[in-house]
């Protein structure tokens, strides 16, 4: 969270310094120079590598070393310890749940060219906990009753997306539409209506 704050405070003293510089191509070379900088640094400190060992069916969990902001320490687990992994869409390993403690991983999603470390783990813990329980976050928000809510909440930013989308497209035309709204026509409402099947699908099941 520290970085992605330093990297928009800083963004815009970058951008500033390289405008007072008189040459062009010093000017785009700084200019450059410190928005690879800063994206170094977002990288760096928002990125982790976990190593993940078993040993007399053991779990060790060690985060590789940062300069500073080291991830926090993930206590041992046995595996017979283990009574849920919650697993969405059959690929993504979000937790690992015992009676004592709840490992939040959240790894993104497995490369599907390269050969991914997290689906391994995760088949190796599907098979050594064959007898326990697998689960994804919808199934969390149904047990805690959160599901038939969010479903509502999302039902309703979809509404007012696209009425946005749709009103300036009337009004103006879809090239006058502004930035903001293209943001959320591309990056928003996929994800939105994506679950929103998910969440129906679970609430019907």
């Amino acid at each position: 969270m520290i970085s992605i704050f330093a990297f928009a405070i800083l963004f815009i003293p970058v951008l500033l310094l390289s405008s007072q510089i008189d040459n062009s191509i010093l000017q785009l070379v700084i200019t450059a120079l410190g928005i690879i900088g800063l994206f170094g640094i977002l990288f760096y400190f928002s990125y982790g590598r976990l190593n993940v060992s078993c040993k007399n069916d053991t779990l060790h969990f060690e985060w590789q070393k940062k300069l500073l902001f080291d991830y926090a320490k993930i206590p041992d687990i046995k595996l017979n310890e283990i009574k849920c992994l919650v697993i969405d869409q059959g690929q993504i390993l979000r937790k690992i749940i015992t009676d004592k403690v709840e490992i939040t991983l959240g790894n993104n999603r497995p490369n599907n060219v390269l050969k991914s470390d997290s689906q391994a783990f995760i088949n190796f813990l599907s098979k050594e906990i064959q007898d326990k329980e697998i689960i994804d976050s919808w199934d969390i928000w149904v047990e805690k009753g959160f599901l038939k809510w969010a479903l509502r909440i999302n039902t309703m930013i979809l509404i007012v997306v696209i009425g946005i989308l749709g009103f300036f497209a009337v009004t103006k035309g879809f090239e006058k539409i502004p930035p903001a709204s293209f943001f959320m026509l591309i990056f928003l409402l996929p994800q939105m209506i994506l679950y929103q099947k998910q969440m129906k699908s679970k609430i019907k099941n």
